[in-house]
């Protein structure tokens, strides 16, 4: 009853394990990317389960190839106390039926010996009957008859061998009754035993043949739990495959979609850029380079544009802008509108700010302990967007400000005749 119970459950498994393979196939039309993600978080839930419910499987068609090996070992070792038994009960039947002979011959020697001892008996009757009738006046005759004392020896010792053979043949009689019947007794007690023993041999062999059938029985029940544990892990093994299916085919898609996604923002970042730089180029055109100082507060150079003895190598370089000393986070302005182009660590110019204003005119801005602005934003003409450092290569605080021409350094001090 419990294994058609179990049975009954791996058929309903395997029934709803097809079904899920069905309601597993990819469809053609999977929805928007956020439905793809939330349906591939479902599959792989589904896929982890699935793989749970594929080891719990192969451990219970494990478990039952192990039963029916264990049974199959138990099967043989019953088929081979059968041979045995078999063996034993023909050894006992050919034995039984030595018995049997040897009890029919020590019957006959029985009725052999019965009928020598009636002879013998109906004999010794007749002497008797003779030695009554006469007397023992018989015996004197016999011996009054001798012609000489020789003779006489000789009837007395005849006589006395009569006698000694009349006994005898009473002891062997008895010896050969005695005999025959201790033999006819052991061979009638074997064969009682040996009859025993073979109808006990065929009970053990009945049970041993009843409780193969009971094992046949059972490894029967194994085989088909056996086929229906293999064929459910086939079907799970299957969903699986389906479910790592559909996730491909919703992975590829979103893959696709994104691909598609990021094709898409970076047109729309292609057309932006060359929106946001026409509208630079409109929002700057006719830039005549008109600048303000970039420090308001301090207007001493310490070092000016051109060739110089560099204050840290010693060696004689082009300088391409001016310096301004001035103390450790002093404002540094924006010299006129335009959009930041740069804004961050640059090489041996520390934290640098480059402003693009158009018209071929950009500013750069270096050593900056803190840069205030960032890349993309549009500053106005004295905008904070620095603080005056000594990052990088330098000796000190000071601000290196450039002015650049189509990105050629140009001398800053042109563009302000009033210093």
């Amino acid at each position: 009853m419990n294994s058609m119970n179990m049975n009954r459950k791996k058929i309903f498994a395997i029934l709803m394990a097809i079904l899920t393979i069905i309601a597993f196939m990819p469809t053609a039309d999977i929805g928007a990317t956020a439905a793809q993600r939330e349906r591939l978080n479902q599959l792989q839930q589904q896929r982890d389960q699935q793989r749970t419910q594929i080891r719990e499987t192969e451990n219970l068609l494990s478990g039952f190839r192990s039963e029916i090996e264990d049974l199959l070992e138990v099967m043989r070792d019953y088929s081979q106390r059968m041979m045995d038994a078999y063996a034993d009960m023909e050894e006992i039947e050919i034995v039984l039926l030595e018995t049997e002979i040897a009890l029919e011959d020590a019957l006959q020697e029985l009725a052999i010996a019965s009928e020598n001892r009636d002879a013998q008996d109906e004999i010794f009757r007749t002497r008797l009957r003779v030695m009554h009738e006469r007397g023992n006046t018989g015996y004197l005759d016999v011996l009054l008859q001798a012609t000489s004392f020789t003779d006489f020896l000789v009837r007395l010792e005849q006589m006395r061998a009569i006698s000694q053979a009349d006994q005898q043949v009473l002891a062997d009689r008895q010896a050969a009754e005695e005999r025959v019947e201790n033999t006819v007794n052991e061979l009638s007690r074997l064969t009682t035993l040996f009859e025993d023993m073979h109808i006990q041999h065929q009970i053990a062999i009945a049970a041993l043949e009843e409780a193969q059938e009971a094992n046949a029985v059972f490894l029967y029940a194994l085989r088909y739990d056996e086929a229906g544990a293999a064929l459910l892990l086939e079907v799970e093994r299957a969903t699986e495959r389906a479910i790592a299916e559909e996730m491909g085919v919703i992975d590829r898609q979103i893959r696709e979609h994104e691909a598609q996604e990021a094709a898409r923002r970076a047109a729309e970042a292609q057309r932006q850029r060359q929106a946001d730089n026409a509208a630079r180029t409109a929002r700057l055109a006719g830039f005549e380079g008109q600048f303000r100082w970039p420090i308001p507060t301090h207007s001493h150079i310490s070092s000016g544009f051109g060739t110089r003895t560099h204050p840290i190598r010693r060696t004689r370089e082009h300088h391409t802008g001016i310096d301004v000393p001035a103390p450790a986070g002093t404002r540094i302005i924006a010299a006129a509108d335009g959009y930041v182009r740069l804004s961050g660590w640059h090489g041996g110019f520390g934290n640098t700010v480059i402003i693009d204003h158009g018209e071929g005119y950009s500013t750069l801005y270096a050593h900056n302990s803190r840069n205030r602005v960032s890349v993309g934003q549009f500053v106005t003409a004295g905008t904070h967007i620095a603080d005056v450092g000594t990052t990088g290569v330098s000796t000190g605080n000071h601000l290196h400000f450039e002015i650049r021409m189509n990105n050629v350094p140009r001398n800053p001090m042109r563009y302000f005749p009033g210093f």
